[in-house]
């Protein structure tokens, strides 16, 4: 039978919602009634059945991973990450339907960082994660896996073996070298209106005040219980928006793509700014 190397799990960075928190039976029921509210929008608007569930259900999954990554990226604040959903509810309506497979990719990404489980990544989340970069390499971006390499550097590699804790960091700018060669190393600049510029940028300067806010962290951990450590909560939200600024200016991926994440930043700014002002 195969044994796990002592001290490392098979997988730690799920999180599944608990109904019996307030917080997360809400964000269910908001994203429920967002599903039918939208999908009965676009029927009346004569769209057939099946296309009209379908924009429903994006705008519903948007909501969701909104407040999902808001969660993340501003553990101490929970106002934020409904003010979050309300963004990217409204990111799904103007931008159009995000790239959940990437989304989900930038998730397990935040969670390698910032450990919001408690516990660093077990061997099937490195499995995951790494096969979704490759796959997402060869198909979106051929930076993605480069724009990993912090994360792993991050998940506390100090656990495996000698050889893997080379190989793991090495395997990233190999695999970004050889999607660079098959795809052209193309690098587009993407055209964005000036008011969809302007919205940006001021989310991208608010991330300042969020990560100078995290000198402490009050959240703990859903496996540990202990409270999370303020530099992996401030990497976290550095990373998601440079690496989210990167792919967006090399023409990897649209603004509308990573919707749900300028949402939840904008989101956790919100939250940041009424505290600050309540204070």
């Amino acid at each position: 039978m195969t044994r796990t190397p002592v001290g490392i799990d098979w997988t730690t960075i799920g999180r599944p919602i608990d109904p019996r928190f307030p917080t997360n039976l809400a964000i269910v029921v908001v994203s429920v009634l967002t599903w039918l509210s939208v999908a009965l929008a676009h029927a009346l608007l004569g769209r057939v059945w099946h296309q009209a569930i379908q924009a429903g259900l994006a705008a519903a999954m948007a909501t969701f991973l909104a407040w999902a990554f808001a969660r993340e990226l501003d553990p101490d604040r929970q106002a934020s990450a409904f003010l979050a959903a309300a963004g990217g509810l409204a990111s799904n309506l103007l931008l159009g339907n995000p790239h959940l497979v990437l989304l989900l990719w930038f998730m397990m990404a935040i969670r390698f960082i910032n450990q919001s489980t408690g516990s660093p990544p077990g061997i099937l989340d490195y499995g995951g994660f790494y096969g979704i970069k490759l796959w997402l390499g060869g198909a979106t971006h051929w930076s993605l896996p480069l724009l990993a390499l912090p994360t792993v550097l991050l998940s506390d590699l100090d656990r495996f073996p000698r050889w893997i804790r080379i190989a793991l960091p090495a395997a990233l700018p190999l695999a970004t070298i050889a999607f660079g060669l098959l795809r052209g190393w193309h690098l587009r600049l993407p055209s964005i209106p000036q008011t969809e510029t302007a919205v940006l940028a001021i989310i991208l300067i608010g991330t300042v005040p969020i990560i100078l806010s995290y000198r402490t962290v009050r959240a703990v951990g859903d496996r540990s219980g202990t409270p999370l450590r303020p530099h992996r909560v401030q990497w976290g939200i550095g990373w998601a928006a440079a690496a989210g600024v990167v792919l967006l200016l090399t023409g990897g991926v649209s603004l509308g793509d990573l919707g749900p994440l300028w949402a939840a930043l904008a989101g956790a700014e919100i939250g940041w700014l009424v505290q600050t002002l309540r204070k």
